[in-house]
């Protein structure tokens, strides 16, 4: 993986820009190859793929491959330029007349920085959340219906994602990251809610404050 600086210039488009990202970190020979036209992974040009698939499989990846997500990986310039470009791969031109970029405060940058903090490993927030384009989504930023559930016999807390007549699809948030797993809707006993809490010690108080004032601002 290589993370690049996040700037381009005006001349450059956004697409430009995206096919230099995607060449330096998507287009090798095990992975999605040049231009997108597959590898070891799968051919990414003309699958008919609609920019909310793109944005979503980018930035969180795909579980149980090595697509692994790019939604705290790259700078958001970076993600957003890889995003077009895969997207025109698919026949989606560019967006224009996009509204102006969002002026955030010192405190909210201050904020944004801490959100996707990668010093802070798996205990930062954009590890299970989403904001201002940044993050995995495995719950939102509120009311996330945490319970305690029981499978042969073990009890964790998890967020439940989904839930059909034979199959339930949970996060298990015994551990970081969290666990995704899907298993036979008989096998799972499904508690009250889940007395589940932040890791205390993830951020100080003057830490939290900032990243309220960037959530805040980017709501």
């Amino acid at each position: 993986m290589v993370i690049l600086s996040g700037v381009f210039t005006e001349a450059q488009s956004i697409v430009e820009h995206g096919s230099d990202v995607f060449a330096k970190s998507c287009a090798s020979g095990y992975c999605h190859g040049t231009n997108g036209q597959g590898g070891g992974a799968p051919k990414l040009a003309a699958r008919g793929f609609d920019e909310a698939f793109i944005i979503t499989t980018t930035r969180a990846g795909v579980p149980g491959t090595a697509m692994q997500g790019y939604g705290t990986v790259l700078a958001r310039p970076d993600f957003n330029a890889v995003v077009a470009y895969v997207a025109k791969l698919n026949g989606i031109e560019p967006r224009t007349n996009e509204a102006p970029a969002r002026v955030l405060s010192a405190e909210a940058l201050r904020g944004r920085e801490l959100f996707s903090d990668p010093l802070r490993g798996f205990a930062r927030c954009s590890t299970c959340h989403v904001a201002d384009g940044l993050g995995i989504a495995v719950a939102p930023l509120a009311h996330a219906g945490i319970v305690n559930v029981s499978i042969d016999g073990d009890t964790f807390p998890a967020l439940v994602v989904s839930r059909g007549g034979r199959r339930i699809s949970l996060y298990d948030l015994s551990v970081l990251p969290p666990v995704q797993r899907t298993v036979d809707a008989g096998a799972v006993k499904i508690g009250e809610a889940a007395a589940w809490r932040h890791p205390a010690e993830s951020y100080n108080d003057a830490e939290l404050k900032a990243i309220a004032t960037f959530l805040k601002a980017v709501r």
